[in-house]
């Protein structure tokens, strides 16, 4: 029996799209992989299409490889209680789909450019500058 990895993507990585190696060769493995899964959650996604126009259109182009996960109240109250901290957006929301639920009872981690803005959050992380 193979195990599922399961990789949050969040905004920095979204904008890091087709300009690193990293962020490309994990979309590129789940996309040759049934055991590679990518989650993104809607705000990230509209976080980095803030900063960079097109980028919704983009992952648009990569729906058989990204599973966007919609926003809803449980992340809702993960998102105000973190932003409370100072945490971005973005990064609430990250961490709110990382964390264990019942979607992923074991949870996620955050594959990103930006491993720095998880520290302390309590969500392991995979650092996509290495």
């Amino acid at each position: 029996m193979s195990h599922t990895e399961h990789y949050v993507l969040d905004g920095p990585t979204l904008l890091a799209m087709g300009g690193s190696k990293q962020v490309s060769g994990l979309i590129h493995a789940a996309a040759a992989s049934d055991d590679v899964r990518l989650w993104l959650p809607v705000l990230c996604l509209l976080e980095a299409e803030r900063e960079r126009a097109g980028i919704v259109a983009h992952a648009g182009v990569l729906l058989d490889v990204l599973h966007v996960v919609d926003d809803d109240f449980p992340m809702a109250v993960t998102t105000a209680e973190l932003c409370g901290h100072g945490v971005p957006f973005g990064v609430a929301a990250a961490v709110h789909v990382a964390r264990p639920n019942p979607m992923l009872p074991e949870g996620a981690l955050v594959a990103t450019i930006a491993p720095e803005a998880y520290d302390g959050l309590g969500v392991g992380v995979m650092n996509l500058n290495r």
